[in-house]
């Protein structure tokens, strides 16, 4: 049935009388974890690569993947974990994290390739923090621009984790800045993520990924 004149006149009549706020596309995806959303101005940036350098296994990047995680089911939001080494061990079930197991490097950035052109899942995370640099070191730099390529058509993000500065591509890389001690194995992660601090040691303008 079409619409009367007199409707179409009336809603033009509304629209320019109560003028709806236009929403600003937020450009970022929040975590949900606090220390991270702020320090970043609100989440991950969309439509590029975040870098997380932890210096050694006992800075702590096991923790803030945990609280990623968790914050983000809490948030009732999907993500894609990419296990480079499977060494992921949930201390929960999470109903909305898609866990990928790979053993080796070239599983690893093929899963990677898949879960980021699908542009299903706001948030993707490439944990590489167990994987020596002489792997990670040969991965094409190439590699990097290709995701960041796609990362910025489908507004997507991805948090890559590592030991070792290897994204040429990242937008913003960030590093872990505790590192555990022995008598910190009797203690919660719920009182050792108090201690735990993030800073950001590269940024590049945000114009350089912005999505067209």
């Amino acid at each position: 049935m079409p619409v009367s004149p007199q409707i179409i006149e009336l809603r033009q009549i509304l629209a320019e009388r109560y003028p709806q706020p236009r929403r600003a596309r937020s450009s970022y995806i929040p975590t949900g974890w606090a220390p991270l959303d702020n320090l970043l101005g609100g989440g991950l940036p969309k439509g590029a690569i975040t870098q997380l350098l932890v210096p050694n296994l006992s800075a702590g990047g096991a923790m803030v993947l945990h609280e990623i995680i968790e914050t983000m089911q809490d948030l009732s939001q999907y993500v894609a974990l990419i296990d480079s080494k499977d060494c992921f061990e949930p201390v929960a079930d999470h109903p909305l994290l898609l866990w990928i197991r790979c053993h080796n490097i070239l599983q690893t950035l093929k899963a990677t390739d898949l879960i980021l052109r699908d542009g299903n899942l706001s948030l993707a995370i490439l944990d590489f923090k167990e994987n020596p640099s002489q792997e990670l070191r040969k991965i094409p730099a190439s590699t990097w621009y290709r995701f960041q390529r796609v990362l910025a058509e489908n507004r997507s993000a991805l948090l890559a984790i590592t030991r070792y500065p290897i994204v040429s591509s990242a937008q913003i890389t960030l590093s872990t800045t505790h590192r555990l001690r022995l008598e910190d194995l009797s203690t919660s992660r719920t009182e050792l993520i108090k201690f735990l601090s993030l800073e950001i040691i590269r940024s590049r303008p945000i114009r350089e990924y912005q999505y067209a």
